[in-house]
């Protein structure tokens, strides 16, 4: 059996982005803003990227697609299982196949929310939902009775072990509009592309902060090499969604993870409240470009880690080569080795 979650965790993970759209808003498409004009990142963002590495890496995750095609989750699941070769599975047997199988189960959970859909009895699927389809036909003259199947899992919510703030950016930032020209026409009428547009951000360091919490773990099944695996997701997750072109200017910047003493009750919380950003020159904080136009001060985490450190047992962390720090970070400090 796998050993869970051995002790809490937290993890402050810095990102940015260069003219794109860190995560564009259901009705325009445009950057997220809050009402103080602040950009922000949800954490299904976040969790997109790790599950997009996962998937690269071809490792089963449970919100995902099936070869390309969309699905909801009765048929992910359904799928899924067909793979392996049962018919179906209810209960704690089905509760148990996706924490076994799914690492993003594991570490974020999933409310279960399950929709019927028509199997033939004996467990061949005919019918899924209107938004998934498996190429299975019934032999002809040789129709079998068809039945409803909506799992019943026990229990009907999994909380995952890792939960994250909403991302926020960390200076004032600009949005622009960004033109460009379709190679093809509108309509078969017209000889020359159309004109296009989206927008964007000038530039943004985003900033998160994720707990994992141990007592979670165990019910989700989080284990150590599980959470090792996630940090390396969120690493190389935002660098290689860099396959589009609202997100191709994303680079890692900082990730840090505290890992507390077993049996500590204790998180700082908000880790990116002790994180300032300090013009390196001139530049007005909606010009910068890079992180050549700012220095990052973590004084105040040091400090906190510092009061903390009984609580503490260890700090580990990745960084850019080009991020520029106000003071140097601690030796005792270990690095991922990510890079």
């Amino acid at each position: 059996m796998t050993t869970t979650l051995t002790s809490r965790r937290e993890i402050l993970f810095l990102y940015d982005i260069r003219m794109g759209n860190p995560n564009g808003d259901p009705d325009e498409n445009r950057p997220r803003s809050l009402p103080d004009g602040r950009f922000y990142v949800t954490d299904v963002r976040l969790k997109r990227f790790a599950r997009d590495y996962w998937a690269m890496q071809n490792r089963d995750i449970l919100v995902g697609n099936i070869e390309g095609r969309t699905t909801n989750l009765t048929g992910r699941v359904a799928h899924y299982l067909n793979k392996i070769g049962k018919d179906k599975a209810d209960g704690e047997e089905l509760v148990n196949i996706l924490l076994d199988s799914f690492i993003d189960a594991r570490c974020f959970g999933s409310s279960l929310a399950f929709k019927g859909q028509k199997e033939e009895d004996g467990g061949e699927v005919t019918e899924q939902s209107d938004d998934f389809s498996l190429d299975t036909k019934p032999v002809k003259g040789n129709k079998k009775k068809q039945t409803e199947w909506k799992p019943k899992p026990v229990p009907k919510t999994l909380t995952g072990a890792v939960q994250f703030n909403m991302g926020e950016v960390l200076h004032d930032a600009e949005e622009i509009q960004i033109q460009g020209t379709s190679v093809f026409g509108s309509d078969e009428e017209k000889a020359q592309g159309t004109f296009t547009n989206y927008a964007a951000l000038r530039y943004a360091l985003i900033a998160f902060h994720g707990v994992a919490n141990e007592h979670s773990a165990q019910k989700s099944r989080l284990s150590d090499t599980d959470y090792n695996d996630l940090l390396l997701a969120l690493w190389n997750g935002v660098r290689s969604a860099g396959n589009t072109r609202t997100k191709i200017g994303q680079v890692p910047r900082l990730l840090v993870s505290i890992e507390y003493q077993p049996g500590e009750e204790f998180q700082f919380g908000n880790l990116m409240d002790y994180v300032k950003l300090q013009a390196s020159g001139d530049k007005t904080e909606r010009a910068w470009s890079s992180p050549d136009d700012y220095c990052v001060d973590v004084s105040r985490l040091l400090n906190r880690i510092d009061a903390q450190r009984s609580r503490i047992a260890k700090v580990r962390y990745e960084v850019s080569p080009d991020v520029t720090f106000a003071s140097e970070l601690p030796n005792e400090w270990q690095a991922l080795g990510f890079d």
